[in-house]
């Protein structure tokens, strides 16, 4: 380039004129767009990994193949824990085992009163009249400790015990100067303890007592991991247990206390209902059903849960004392336990009989027979169900999730190549750049062809 010819070009780009400076202006605003978006933002959830097996910090768990009757894998399974709120899967079940899902009943001040002031709460009042039904939803869902109290009287009073039994390990038989002992009188809170435990004996289960209904730490009220799997097995003998765990949220419905419908919409404790893709495209779980947590300082954080694997086996996983400063991981550290065993089932039986993956068969939460229309590219699952209403029955059919392999199939059909996958990734910027890339060339083309008649000028070269 001639000394000339980068005068020229200085001059171009210090002082532009014309369509110069149309360009300057379009690049200086482009570029102060460029500067000033977030364009290599991306929104959306990113990529999760889960712990090893070997990096799980908890004093037991274990995955019970409940078709098989077997457990998959564990880790001080008949250790002794405290079980905090995992208590109300036996509290759910009683009340399923001498309740009518649809009986009112009245909220007590003694049910009430039992409750602490840090304790997990349906909202229930002094007083209120309310279905067992849902009950059962505030129970197992927010943790209520209010809804297990109420339904514990409601089991004793069912059960014919009554109030006023002597507890004989508090009765002295006599007095100093011989007269007879005063009697404990005992409440119907504290005479459900016997009834769950007479239902422990009855399971055949040694490692476990329980005081209370709602799980409150005490220190003769435990249990382990294998014994909770039990419990678990037991309890989804009750089809309305299952469609109860399996709901991610509940609607309450106006009481005489509450007076409008929708007065709590509450959330399941279980994390993993609603984002079971913490399990990975290449879990062999292809559902999450549902579960109970349980969390007291204590006890730490735990976690009873009922998946389905492809091949079609039920699993109940169980994980109990990850310490309560590190609670935050019991979704991730459950996740990893689960997948771990549903490996091991389906290695033992590698064939496919659930079809679809966890989130073509993630649980909703919605009136009976008011489901998926098919319409949309979402698949269409089992919906949960109000206890008492029949099971709405899956479809047949399940369209796999997006980002899923179907077998036999290429996945580099169809798949855009480089750059257009970029471009599809990051429109605006590839846009930008396009631009940009078009004003180069235009600045170019500008820059040669002015400099080519100067240099006409400057030979005596004129167009006749």
């Amino acid at each position: 380039m001639t000394a000339f010819s980068k005068r020229s070009f200085s001059r171009m780009l210090l002082q532009p004129r014309g369509l110069l400076s149309c360009i300057s202006v379009m690049t200086a605003a482009l570029m102060l767009f460029t500067l000033s978006s977030p364009l290599l933002a991306e929104v959306g959830q990113q990529e999760i990994n889960l712990p090893q097996l070997s990096d799980v910090v908890c004093q037991s768990y274990i995955v019970y193949d409940r078709t098989k009757g077997e457990a998959l894998i564990s880790q001080n399974p008949d250790q002794q824990i405290f079980p905090a709120s995992m208590t109300k899967i036996m509290t759910a079940s009683l009340a399923l085992d001498y309740l009518k899902t649809d009986q009112i009943l009245t909220v007590s001040q003694s049910a009430i009163s039992a409750t602490t002031p840090n304790s997990t709460l349906m909202g229930l009042v002094v007083g209120e009249e309310i279905s067992v039904s849902e009950l059962l939803y505030g129970l197992m869902l927010p943790s209520g400790n209010d809804a297990a109290n109420v339904l514990a009287e409601a089991v004793v009073t069912a059960t014919g015990y009554f109030v006023g039994v002597t507890d004989p390990s508090t009765v002295t038989p006599t007095k100093a100067d011989g007269s007879p002992e005063t009697a404990v009188v005992r409440t119907q809170l504290d005479l459900f303890g016997d009834i769950m435990n007479q239902k422990v004996a009855e399971l055949g289960l040694t490692n476990t007592h329980f005081i209370n209904a709602n799980g409150l730490h005490d220190g003769n009220h435990y249990t382990t991991a294998s014994d909770l799997a039990r419990i678990f097995d037991y309890a989804l003998s009750h089809e309305d247990f299952r469609a109860v765990i399996s709901s991610p949220t509940h609607v309450f419905k106006a009481t005489n206390k509450h007076n409008f419908d929708a007065w709590s919409v509450t959330k399941n404790t279980n994390c993993l209902l609603t984002d079971p893709w913490l399990l990975g495209a290449d879990t062999t779980v292809a559902k999450v059903v549902g579960g109970k947590t349980g969390t007291t300082i204590p006890a730490g954080t735990g976690m009873t849960l009922l998946s389905i694997d492809k091949n079609g086996d039920e699993l109940i996983s169980v994980v109990c004392g990850i310490p309560y400063e590190t609670a935050n991981r019991l979704t991730s550290y459950m996740a990893a336990i689960l997948d771990a065993g549903a490996a091991v089932c389906f290695e033992k039986d590698p064939v496919v009989r659930f079809q679809g993956n966890v989130m073509d068969n993630k649980p909703y939460n919605a009136t009976a027979g008011f489901g998926p229309s098919g319409q949309a590219a979402a698949p269409t699952v089992t919906p949960t169900v109000t206890p008492g209403a029949a099971t709405v029955p899956a479809s047949a059919t399940v369209t796999p999730a997006a980002g899923t392999d179907s077998p036999g199939t290429d996945t580099d059909q169809n798949e855009p190549g480089f750059p257009l996958n970029v471009i599809k990734a990051h429109p605006v910027l590839s846009a930008a750049a396009g631009f940009f890339l078009l004003i180069v060339i235009l600045l170019v083309i500008v820059y040669f062809s002015v400099n080519r008649k100067r240099r006409r000028r400057r030979n005596g070269i004129r167009r006749i």
